[in-house]
């Protein structure tokens, strides 16, 4: 039987705007090691919802492997009377059919995007991380992180202001913690319309994780 590896993240773990998502690079990463890959990757998952379902998994499943994929701090997971989890975040377009069908949930975009404080969203970012890598770590599973951008708004605002808590992220098994992440790998090559990497960029990506196992 296969080792199994899990791969947690967004739009970019999924595979948006590949021709195939099983270019995408945790399809990739689990070729290179010879696994069988359970993706769960999700298109606009925000790390609230990243950790919540890599707990949920990880308490039903084992794993040999996990690789998980952080997204954009500025994503909030909210979930109404419907009872089902959905994320927003600062600048979400309110044209959607996302909204149309649920207009009530303007409002929360509207405060959000108005009002939200992007130093406390990196620190949310930072105790994700850390409890996800302790659950990891008290667990014996062994484990990768990698963001999906270094460079990105939140980190700028909020890293000095949260440097002890950034002290505390394993860097041994974050994946271009303080360098890079998978924007700034795939970005040598041709992007999709939406930003997303293509068949090479995804396949850099999977060889920077796989270097560091």
């Amino acid at each position: 039987m296969k080792k199994q590896l899990l791969t947690v993240g967004d739009s970019f773990t999924y595979g948006d705007e590949l021709d195939d998502v099983y270019q995408a690079w945790p399809y990739k990463l689990a070729e290179k090691l010879g696994y069988e890959v359970h993706n769960i990757g999700q298109s606009g998952c925000g790390n609230a919802s990243i950790l919540r379902r890599t707990l949920e998994e990880l308490s039903n499943n084992h794993y040999d492997l996990l690789v998980v994929g952080w997204s954009n701090p500025g994503r909030i997971e909210w979930k109404d009377d419907i009872g089902i989890p959905y994320d927003i975040w600062p600048g979400y377009p309110s044209n959607t059919k996302f909204f149309k069908d649920h207009p009530w949930r303007v409002e929360l975009l509207n405060y959000i995007s108005q009002h939200h404080n992007s130093a406390y969203l990196y620190q949310q970012y930072l105790i994700q991380v850390i409890s996800l890598q302790s659950y990891c770590k008290a667990n014996s599973i062994n484990y990768r992180m990698i963001d999906i951008k270094h460079n990105n708004y939140y980190r700028k605002v909020g890293a000095e202001m949260h440097d002890k808590l950034s002290a505390q992220v394993d860097t041994d098994h974050f994946v271009g913690w303080g360098k890079f992440g998978m924007s700034e790998l795939a970005e040598e090559f041709p992007v999709a319309p939406g930003g997303h990497p293509l068949a090479q960029g995804h396949e850099k990506i999977a060889n920077e994780i796989y270097i560091r196992l």
